[in-house]
């Protein structure tokens, strides 16, 4: 890709979902807990709650709690994911999906259909909120 190209801004939909993050393949009991900051269709970000060391290239494994929104008979959504980039100080990583297939794929589309639908709703409350704001200045003018 030449440098002048722009690059593809893929929407991404913000969270606040508590996960599950299994920082290693071998040892399934050691989790730690972070807060999914926001996912799109070609990755994610979260925020640590504790400090945790990262490096680019390491490999983890999201378990994302699923059953609040209503879009699958599961109640996890479990994907692999691998690590881009990690800010030490904040405590933060993003990353991109290792091929969700099968079920998981299709659940993962779901649930950023879920959170596209939920964002457009919510965009659409607060322009409301906005034009009955300026209405009702008019009125008090």
């Amino acid at each position: 890709m030449a440098e002048d190209t722009p690059k593809r801004k893929e929407p991404r939909y913000g969270t606040a979902i508590v996960v599950d993050v299994q920082m290693t393949k071998w040892n399934p009991l050691k989790k730690v807990k972070a807060i999914l900051l926001d996912l799109s269709w070609h990755g994610f970000k979260i925020e640590f709650v504790k400090k945790v060391q990262l490096k680019n290239g390491n490999p983890l494994h999201l378990k994302i709690p699923i059953e609040q929104f209503q879009i699958d008979s599961a109640k996890f959504l479990n994907l692999k994911v691998i690590v881009k980039w990690f800010d030490e100080e904040l405590q933060r990583t993003g990353g991109v999906y290792i091929h969700p297939k099968g079920e998981n794929g299709m659940t993962l589309e779901k649930l950023i259909q879920k959170l596209a639908k939920l964002k457009q709703t919510e965009d659409e409350l607060n322009q409301g909120s906005e034009t009955n704001l300026s209405h009702d200045k008019e009125k008090a003018s």
